[in-house]
């Protein structure tokens, strides 16, 4: 949105608009979707300040910078929801773990993982960048993935069981790019990025059969288990492969 108020701001000055009317917009009330930026961009195209294709060149180039921008405004359970419909639509040949779908595949099942497929169980934990500002929006505080690599972003993942699974999915969400990142549960223990969450007694404790942990990693830290999407599916069943030898 900054970038998009700057641009706007060029145009008013190399505009022969009135300043008065520009005030006015700025200090009244926007209510989706008429912002005062779209207010703006309409009155600059009345004046004939920019023609029509410079309306839908800079309405692209906001759309690209934020094309997961939606995503930010999602409970943390849509959210997690959000990051399995991902996957499931990169590779139908995932099932959606509940219950219901497992019950002819795993009687046992009991939610421990996400999704299932070829006899391997999956995990998938997404994360948004964002600044740290608590007191504002995530949205208003989302990144785009120039800006997260930048600052050395640390992507967090959480409740996350290595003994419960055999291959991890995790997805990083920036507002203009998405990013996949397949693990094998052995290869994530042995990044030895994984610590204790202190939710439970049991949280993040090893020695135990099942443990709950969370893992805080960079771009650059997650560099080697990067994948393409239409390749995560062939990634997951190397990762389960690899890990049973």
């Amino acid at each position: 949105m900054k970038k998009l108020q700057k641009q706007i701001e060029a145009m008013i000055k190399s505009s022969n608009g009135d300043m008065e009317i520009v005030k006015s917009i700025n200090s009244g009330m926007s209510v989706y979707p008429f912002s005062a930026e779209s207010r703006l961009l309409t009155y600059l195209l009345e004046i004939k300040a920019i023609s029509y294709d410079e309306l839908l060149k800079t309405q692209d180039e906001y759309i690209k910078r934020n094309k997961y921008l939606y995503t930010y405004e999602l409970t943390s359970k849509s959210f997690g929801d959000w990051g399995e419909k991902q996957v499931i639509a990169a590779a139908p040949e995932f099932i959606k773990a509940t219950k219901k779908n497992m019950k002819k595949i795993k009687q046992d099942f009991d939610g421990e993982y996400d999704l299932y497929v070829d006899g391997i169980k999956v995990e998938v934990k997404a994360n948004r960048a964002a600044e740290d500002k608590k007191k504002t929006s995530l949205s208003s505080r989302a990144y785009l993935h120039s800006e997260a690599k930048k600052c050395g972003f640390k992507y967090h993942f959480e409740q996350v069981k290595p003994m419960c699974c055999d291959v991890f999915i995790f997805i990083g969400v920036c507002r203009d790019k998405i990013q996949y990142w397949v693990l094998s549960s052995e290869e994530l223990v042995k990044t030895n990025k994984i610590s204790s969450q202190h939710r439970t007694e049991n949280t993040g404790n090893k020695n135990l059969e099942v443990y709950e942990g969370q893992v805080f990693m960079t771009e650059d830290e997650l560099k080697p288990f990067l994948v393409d999407e239409k390749n995560i599916l062939k990634m997951v069943r190397r990762k389960a492969k690899q890990q049973k030898k």
